[in-house]
């Protein structure tokens, strides 16, 4: 019996021994800490601008040699993945339209940890569209001396623009007004003047186009008793509660024309009768079964027009009400 409890205290003092070394090798074994490395120093560079040219764009950023990186491109804040598995740190990406584009990477390293850059964006731009001049008519005669400038141009991505016109009496007509702001502009021109003029778009964006010059005469002004009723205009629907920009230019030694009638971009020819001090706009027929009638009153010190009109979509009243016309 007293063997018995020796050899049990012997076990004890042996296995506490064993326990005691068990602790002192888990104490002292370092502990290993991997991270990957986060990609770094985008290009282009954040919130940067890229002037679209062709469909193929560099993306590269930085990082340690890892095994691989996935990228993440798109048109939303969340972008979708593109590529998996890259073993460069740079990427080709294909875009058609210009824009917003964000994109991020994942880099996965030799042991497999994993790391995600912020995400980061830069905007794809277009140019404007090349400005066309819309009036006067190309090599106009008797233009209105006080007649406004007009011309049309659109932007790929919806951009403000302002734009910087030329005006002169030789085909390399200088700058006559930067950053205007509407695509009108109504200068001070001498009568029975050859005028040559163009028109350069500027987006938000530092992309510009440049209309052709184009050219017209001016007319006498003593043979412009109208010219009170042409220049820029607000034009004013108070049951609409609305409002927008019109420009009327000299048409006949009787009449005055614009073409953004409606606010639609259509051609409108309205008589005045300096007589009766009355202005009239026969039935008209424009685009998509649109047709209209107008007339009212006029001011020949300030050159307003006011009156009421009726607007038809086929043969049923699409509007009617009063049209104000303010010059500016």
């Amino acid at each position: 019996m007293k063997r018995k409890n020796i050899i049990l205290v012997m076990l004890l003092v042996l296995s506490g021994l064993f326990t005691m070394q068990s602790c002192t090798k888990v104490e002292n074994t370092p502990i290993l800490v991997f991270s990957a490395a986060v990609p770094a120093n985008p290009t282009p560079a954040a919130a940067g601008v890229i002037q679209m040219s062709g469909t193929s764009y560099n993306l590269k950023w930085e990082g340690k040699a890892t095994t691989t990186w996935d990228i993440y491109v798109g048109t939303s804040d969340k972008p979708g993945l593109v590529k998996a598995g890259l073993t460069t740190n740079a990427y080709t990406f294909t875009a058609n339209a210009g824009g917003e584009y964000f994109w991020y990477v994942s880099t996965k390293d030799a042991n497999g940890m994993v790391s995600t850059s912020p995400t980061w964006s830069f905007f794809l731009n277009n140019p404007p569209s090349v400005p066309k001049l819309k009036t006067p008519a190309a090599n106009a005669v008797g233009f209105s001396v006080v007649g406004a400038l007009t011309w049309s141009v659109t932007d790929p991505e919806g951009d403000p623009m302002t734009y910087d016109v030329y005006l002169g009496t030789t085909n390399t007509p200088g700058l006559a007004k930067s950053a205007v702001a509407d695509s009108t502009y109504s200068p001070a021109m001498l009568p029975t003047t050859t005028y040559y003029w163009k028109v350069v778009a500027n987006d938000s964006h530092g992309a510009s186009s440049t209309s052709a010059v184009g050219s017209f005469t001016t007319g006498a002004k003593s043979l412009d008793p109208l010219s009170v009723f042409t220049g820029s205009y607000t034009a004013d629907e108070p049951a609409e509660a609305y409002t927008y920009d019109v420009a009327f230019t000299l048409g006949t030694a009787s009449s005055v024309t614009t073409d953004n009638y409606w606010n639609s971009g259509w051609v409108a020819v309205f008589t005045i009768d300096l007589v009766n001090l009355t202005y009239s706009m026969p039935l008209t027929t424009w685009t998509q079964g649109y047709s209209g009638i107008e007339s009212g009153i006029i001011d020949l010190k300030t050159g307003t027009m006011t009156g009421t009109y009726t607007i038809w979509s086929g043969t049923k009243i699409a509007e009617q009400g009063v049209h104000t016309y303010t010059k500016k």
